[in-house]
C-alpha cells in the first residue's frame, strides 16, 4: 500500500496542543489522490491524469473519461465536508471501474432522530441501524459492527449493499459501502468518518476486502507526531 496522506484542514483548524491535527490513510499506489479544494481541484484532477497517462500510455485514450468521472466524485467530496479524496478509476473493456474513498470529520449523529449523539461506542452501534439481505444478491443489505483500526483503536462500521443519494438531487444509486466511524481521542464530540463505496455490486467482497484494507492504515496526527518527524 501506497499515496499516504496527511491533511490538516479546516475541522482541525482549532486544534490545540496535544489534539487532533489532522489524519492520515494510505491507498494504493494506483489510486488517484487529488486536491479537493474547491480552487484547485480541477487542475490538480488534470494534473494527476496526466501524470498517470503519461506512466501508462495506454489510458490516453480514456483521459477525458478518467477526468470526467474523477471530477464527479470530488463534487460530491466538496458537499460532504471531506478532507481526504482517494479514487480508483480503472478501465476495463472500455468502461471505467470506479472506487472511491473519502475522510470527513463531523459529530456523531443519531441516524433516526437526527440530532448529535455520543461518540461511546455503545451509542454510536445504537443508531445504527442493520439491514437484513434481501432476495436478490443485488437487494440493500448493512451490517453493523466494532473493529479494531491498528492505530486508531476500535471503531464502528458498516458494510454492505446501499442505495446512496447524490446530494442536491431527487436520485440515488446503489453500491457497495462500507463507512467507519472511528471517536477522535480523549473526550472530543468529533467522529472521522471513513466511507468507501464502489458500483461495482458483482465484487462485493473483493471490494469490502480491499476497503478493510485500507482503512485498516487510518491514523490520527498529533501535533507531537510532527515535532518528533522535525
Amino acid at each position: 500500500m501506497e499515496g499516504e496522506q496527511r491533511l490538516a484542514e479546516a475541522p482541525f483548524a482549532s486544534a490545540l496542543p496535544g489534539d487532533v491535527i489532522g489524519v492520515n490513510i494510505q491507498v494504493p499506489h494506483t489510486w488517484y489522490e487529488f486536491d479537493v479544494h474547491p480552487v484547485s481541484v480541477n487542475r490538480s484532477i488534470r494534473d494527476v491524469v496526466a501524470e498517470r497517462v503519461k506512466d501508462r500510455p495506454e489510458l490516453a485514450d480514456f483521459q477525458a473519461e478518467l477526468v470526467r468521472t474523477l471530477k464527479k466524485v470530488a463534487r460530491e467530496a466538496r458537499k460532504r465536508s471531506v478532507v481526504y479524496s482517494g479514487s480508483m478509476c480503472e478501465i476495463v473493456d472500455d468502461e471505467p471501474m470506479v472506487a472511491s474513498l473519502l475522510v470527513s470529520v463531523t459529530e456523531a449523529v443519531n441516524e433516526t432522530t437526527g440530532e448529535s449523539s455520543p461518540t461511546g461506542l455503545d451509542t454510536l452501534m445504537g443508531s445504527l441501524a442493520p439491514i437484513a439481505p434481501g432476495r436478490r444478491p443485488t437487494d440493500p443489505w448493512r451490517r453493523v459492527q466494532v473493529v479494531d483500526l491498528p492505530e486508531a483503536g476500535r471503531a464502528v462500521r458498516t458494510e454492505g449493499i446501499e442505495d446512496i443519494e447524490i446530494p442536491d438531487d431527487n436520485r440515488s444509486y446503489r453500491a457497495v459501502m462500507m463507512q467507519t466511524f472511528v471517536p477522535f481521542p480523549v473526550s472530543s464530540p468529533k467522529v472521522a468518518v471513513i466511507s468507501a463505496s464502489t458500483p461495482q455490486l458483482a465484487l462485493v467482497e473483493p471490494m469490502l476486502e480491499l476497503f478493510d484494507l485500507i482503512t485498516g492504515t487510518f491514523r490520527f496526527v498529533h501535533r507531537a507526531d510532527l515535532d518528533t518527524e522535525s
